[in-house]
């Protein structure tokens, strides 16, 4: 009997339980869609960056010769380590009046560089013995309409040269590329140049050296010793001034956005959350105040506090549970959605979107209790019908004839 009143009651406020559904709902989505891309980005960032091998420690410099790669090479601190050529250029394209700035950097020539590999998107890679080719970062090429096969002028170190494109790439160090000065990507303004080392020796004058040292601590070591240790060493060298990877610009963006999309999943969610539990509450309080007479005339009929109480209950559990399900179904959709605009944004060139399946749990469960408080909250002396004895709340005293 009190399940078939209690089919009748959702249908009465079908408008107001429909509201609350959609509100819980977006509480759910909030929590599931922002753990699915904290989760997701954190294991796609730390799956590319092992897989190409980013280096934890940057080290720039003016001059130093290839001889003290040995001389850091044999530091038990370092793990591995890469000495490289990095310096600016600026493209000139068809139909532009002002050039483009970019980032030349070299690799090895006849091996995979043992730090900071790139990605092949398009293309092959470098033929050592072609000092005119270049790997054009893949957003670059992209929003210029450039292939592989195309050509274009770069002047570098006061020297105009031109290249041709024979690959698209990206790589970790460049997940989000800004020009210098800016904050805001725009791939459009910002070029990355990958060209084989010999050719931007000579481009830089920079023959038999290099001027940036990427390095991997060893297990154990401490980063922040290591660093100081590789500012002293090159200190004579004009050393800049070594910065581990959480100054690295690229890196501190994605990682402050992963930062900010777990915060908002602990701040965010709470408040669609309590707004339905207070919802519920609103809700359940004028239910109750309206059947007062029907509360009586059940417990006239030998209906317990209990199974009044159940009957209530059973109401705002399944609104609960109705949003709590819409809301993960939705989670996952927006997830999905939103992680192929990450990729787009952070130039991740695979991101697989994965929801911890305690997300969908944590979400029922804080849904379903924080329905269920928003319902119980109301005194459950209206719930109670004794004789001459009622709620000890005004507003909540029932009349009614047994």
């Amino acid at each position: 009997m009190l399940d078939h009143k209690l089919g009748r009651d959702l249908w009465r406020v079908k408008g107001q339980g429909l509201a609350i559904v959609l509100v819980i709902a977006l509480g759910v989505m909030m929590l599931v869609m922002m753990d699915g891309l904290v989760n997701s980005l954190e294991e796609t960032r730390r799956t590319y960056y092992e897989r190409y091998r980013l280096a934890q420690i940057f080290a720039p410099l003016k001059r130093a010769p290839r001889q003290l790669l040995d001389v850091l090479a044999a530091m038990p601190e370092i793990a591995a380590l890469e000495g490289r050529i990095n310096g600016g250029a600026l493209i000139s394209l068809p139909g532009q009046a002002v050039p483009v700035r970019a980032q030349a950097v070299s690799l090895p020539e006849f091996r995979e560089p043992a730090l900071n590999a790139v990605y092949l998107a398009a293309g092959r890679q470098l033929d050592a013995t072609r000092p005119d080719e270049i790997l054009l970062l893949q957003g670059f090429a992209d929003a210029h309409g450039l292939r592989p096969g195309d050509e274009l002028s770069a002047t570098m170190h006061g020297s105009r040269r031109r290249f041709t494109i024979v690959g698209l790439a990206q790589a970790p160090e460049f997940l989000y590329t800004t020009a210098p000065g800016e904050l805001v990507p725009d791939d459009a303004r910002f070029a990355v140049m990958w060209m084989n080392e010999r050719a931007l020796e000579a481009a830089f004058d920079l023959d038999g050296a290099f001027n940036e040292v990427l390095v991997a601590p060893a297990r154990g070591a401490s980063e922040q010793a290591l660093i100081d240790r590789l500012d002293q060493l090159l200190a004579a060298y004009g050393g800049t001034g070594a910065y581990g990877l959480e100054d690295q610009l690229s890196n501190r963006f994605i990682v402050e956005e992963i930062e900010g999309l777990q915060v908002s999943s602990r701040t965010v969610p709470p408040v669609f959350l309590a707004v339905a539990a207070f919802l519920l509450y609103i809700v359940t309080s004028r239910m109750v105040q309206a059947e007062r007479d029907q509360i009586g005339l059940l417990k006239s009929f030998g209906r317990t506090g209990l199974e009044v109480g159940l009957h209530y209950f059973k109401f705002t559990l399944i609104i609960a549970v109705g949003g709590a399900l819409l809301g993960c179904g939705l989670g996952m959709l927006a997830g999905r959605s939103l992680s192929g605009f990450y990729q787009e944004f952070y130039k991740f060139p695979f991101l697989l979107f994965r929801v911890d399946p305690a997300a969908f749990v944590t979400g029922f469960t804080v849904s379903v209790l924080s329905a269920s408080a928003g319902a119980c909250w109301y005194c459950d002396g209206c719930l109670r019908w004794r004789r001459r004895k009622p709620c000890g709340r005004r507003r909540h005293r029932i009349s009614a004839t047994p």
